[in-house]
């Protein structure tokens, strides 16, 4: 019941452009002699906020971590991130560890929007069975990755953003405070 409610909230933010998978052509070749980071709209992100973070990076790519802290209750997350696709190139994703406290299986779908609305990301992660879980500390929901083509500071973009509670009917966690920031090549 949660799962089928759950795609039908994803179905909800995602536009009728989606592509399967993450990632361009731009994705293969050499590395650049570009150094790429991420720069954090909130540097140290309180409680009940999903903030993007500084993951791994190497050469002209970053990983932007999607992180939760100190927010109790949280069943899944669905939310898009846009991003300077003429600058930038989204290559794919990897999972986190918030929703999956406790031994709880995952649910991630991450998909690049194409066609009409390039530099669109579609996010819903959830969990399975009927439990939520709570953050202490900053945990990882998802981590983006992206190559940046050229030297500059390029914003990265939270939009349609939403936590969700553990009901039958997962309703929005209210007081929820969300940051992005931006990848930069240098």
């Amino acid at each position: 019941m949660k799962l089928g409610t759950f795609i039908l909230l994803l179905a909800v933010v995602a536009t009728p452009g989606c592509g399967g998978g993450g990632g361009s052509s731009d994705a293969a070749g050499s590395p650049s002699p570009l150094s790429a980071s991420f720069v954090p709209e909130q540097s140290a992100p309180g409680s009940n906020t999903v903030a993007m973070a500084e993951g791994t990076k190497s050469n002209d790519v970053v990983t932007v971590n999607v992180a939760l802290t100190n927010t109790n209750g949280v069943y899944a997350a669905a939310f898009e991130v846009l991003y300077d696709d003429a600058h930038t190139a989204y290559l794919g994703f990897t999972p986190g560890s918030a929703l999956e406290q406790g031994g709880n299986n995952t649910n991630y779908t991450v998909d690049a929007v194409v066609g009409s609305s390039p530099g669109r990301i579609v996010v819903g992660v959830s969990r399975t069975g009927t439990t939520t879980t709570n953050t202490s500390g900053t945990k990882t929901v998802v981590g983006l990755q992206f190559r940046v083509k050229q030297a500059g500071i390029y914003p990265v973009l939270i939009q349609n953003a939403s936590l969700y509670d553990g009901q039958s009917t997962p309703q929005p966690l209210p007081g929820i405070s969300w940051f992005a920031g931006a990848v930069s090549g240098i």
